[in-house]
C-alpha cells in the first residue's frame, strides 16, 4: 500500500456529508474538494461570521490555529437560517465566496465564483469555480436542501 496523500475525500449527501471509501479504504482527496467542502459546510452553522460569538467552531479557539485556517460558516448560516428568496440566494453566493476567500489570500487562486439557483421547491444548486490566471483549478456543483423554504417553513 502506498503512502496516503492529501486529505480524506468528503462529499455532500442529502443528510450532511460522508467519507468516501473505495475498495474498503478511505479515498484520499487530491484536489480542493475536501477543503472547499469543509469551508462551506464545516464549522458551526450558527456562526454567520458577522461578529465574534460563542458559536465559533471549536478549533477556532485553539491558539495554534492560524487566522487564515479558522472556519466560519457564513454560507451554512444563510441556507439554514433564512427563507429561500432571490435576495437570499445572492447572500448565499456572497457568503460562499467569503468562506472560500482563503484560497485567494493563500495565493492559490485569483478568482472565486459562486453561482446559485433553485431547482424544485427547496433544492438549491451552488456551482463553485476556483480559477487562477484564467485557468480553472476546481469546479463543483453542490445540490442541497435549503432548510427554510420559499414560504419560510
Amino acid at each position: 500500500m502506498g503512502d496516503f496523500e492529501g486529505d480524506v475525500l468528503l462529499i455532500e449527501t442529502p443528510d450532511g456529508g460522508d467519507i468516501v471509501l473505495e475498495g474498503g479504504l478511505v479515498k484520499p482527496c487530491k484536489d480542493f474538494s475536501t477543503a472547499v467542502y469543509l469551508s462551506l459546510f464545516g464549522g458551526n452553522k450558527d456562526d454567520a461570521g458577522t461578529v465574534k460569538n460563542r458559536h465559533t467552531w471549536w478549533a477556532n479557539t485553539l491558539k495554534e490555529t492560524p487566522e487564515s485556517e479558522k472556519v466560519v460558516s457564513r454560507f451554512q448560516a444563510v441556507i439554514t437560517g433564512l427563507p429561500l428568496s432571490v435576495k437570499n440566494i445572492r447572500k448565499a453566493e456572497t457568503a460562499a465566496v467569503l468562506d472560500l476567500e482563503w484560497l485567494k489570500s493563500g495565493g492559490v487562486a485569483d478568482e472565486i465564483i459562486a453561482d446559485g439557483k433553485t431547482k424544485d421547491k427547496n433544492t438549491f444548486i451552488l456551482n463553485v469555480e476556483v480559477k487562477n490566471k484564467g485557468q480553472q483549478l476546481y469546479q463543483k456543483e453542490f445540490a442541497l436542501l435549503w432548510r427554510h423554504g420559499i414560504d419560510g417553513v
